[in-house]
C-alpha cells in the first residue's frame, strides 16, 4: 500500500470515529437533557457503554458471539456452495435457467423475516434455525453476482480455453469462476453481512441462541442498559466482521492468476 492510500484509509477511519463519537455524545444529551430523557426502557449512552464494557468479563457473552458468529458463517458457507452450483447452472445452461429462474425470482424478494415463523416451527429456537436464515439471507446476492460474473466472461478467454482443449470442468474452474471473483466476492461481501444480520435476528425474534438471545432475554427482563450494550457489541462485530471480508476480497481478486498459469 503506498503512503497516498494508507493516508486516504487512516482519514476515512478518522472520519468514522469522530462520527460514532458525535452520535454518542448525541446519544448521551438526548437521554440526560434531551427529549429522551427520563423515559422509561432508553438508557443513558454512559450506562449503556459501561454494560458493554462489563460484558468483556462475562463469559456468557464471548460464548453468545461464537454461537452467533458460527452460525454466520455456517450459513454463508452454505450460501456459497449453493450459489456457486445454481449460477454457474443458471448462467451457461438456458434449460435450467428456464426451469429454476421462476423459483429464484418467486423466493428472492421474500424477507427471511417472513418464512421465520414457518421455520420456527420446523426448527425450533435452534443453532439450525440461524443457520437456515443466515444462509436463505445470504444465497440472493451470491448467486446473482455470480450469475452476472459467469455472463460477463470474457469470450476470448473460453475461445483460448477450448482451443487448448481443457476439459469442461478444468474450463469453469480455470476460466469461469477467477473471471467471475470480482463478481462473488461482491456477492459474499453483501451476503456476509445479511448472514449476520439474520444469525443475530435468528435469536432476537426466534431464540435461537447467540448474541440475539441475549438481547432478547435482556429487553425482556427490563434490562434496557444490558440491551443497549448488547446491541453496541453487535455493532461493533459487523464492523469487525465486514472488514474482515473487505480484507479477504482483496487478497482473493489480486490473487486471481491467468490463464496460461492454470492450464
Amino acid at each position: 500500500m503506498n503512503k497516498k492510500k494508507l493516508s486516504s484509509s487512516l482519514n476515512r477511519f478518522a472520519g468514522g470515529l469522530v462520527g460514532f463519537a458525535l452520535w454518542l455524545l448525541i446519544w448521551q444529551w438526548a437521554t440526560t437533557a434531551g427529549p429522551l430523557a427520563g423515559i422509561s426502557g432508553i438508557p443513558t449512552m454512559s450506562a449503556a457503554v459501561g454494560e458493554a464494557i462489563g460484558l468483556v468479563g462475562d463469559a456468557g457473552f464471548w460464548s453468545a458471539i461464537g454461537e452467533t458468529l458460527a452460525m454466520a458463517l455456517a450459513g454463508l458457507a452454505i450460501a456459497l456452495v449453493v450459489g456457486i452450483v445454481l449460477g454457474v447452472l443458471t448462467a451457461i445452461w438456458a434449460p435450467a435457467n428456464e426451469a429454476l429462474d421462476p423459483t429464484i425470482q418467486f423466493l428472492r424478494p421474500l424477507p427471511a423475516v417472513v418464512i421465520l415463523p414457518l421455520m420456527l416451527l420446523i426448527l425450533g429456537p435452534t443453532r439450525e434455525l440461524g443457520i437456515f436464515l443466515a444462509a436463505y439471507g445470504a444465497l440472493w446476492p451470491i448467486l446473482v453476482q455470480i450469475q452476472i460474473g459467469v455472463r460477463d466472461v470474457d469470450p476470448v478467454a473460453l475461445d483460448t480455453a477450448r482451443a487448448m482443449t481443457l476439459p469442461w470442468m478444468k474450463i469453469q474452474t480455470a476460466v469461469v469462476l477467477p473471471s467471475a471473483a470480482p463478481y462473488i466476492m461482491t456477492g459474499v461481501r453483501i451476503g456476509a453481512t445479511a448472514a449476520l444480520m439474520l444469525a443475530i435476528g435468528a435469536g432476537l425474534l426466534g431464540g435461537a441462541p447467540g448474541l440475539g438471545q441475549r438481547i432478547l432475554i435482556a429487553q425482556e427482563s427490563a434490562q434496557s442498559d444490558l440491551a443497549f450494550g448488547l446491541i453496541l457489541w453487535s455493532g461493533v462485530i459487523g464492523v469487525l466482521f465486514a472488514l474482515t471480508v473487505n480484507v479477504a476480497e482483496r487478497i482473493i481478486v489480486r490473487g486471481r492468476r491467468p490463464l496460461e498459469e492454470m492450464a
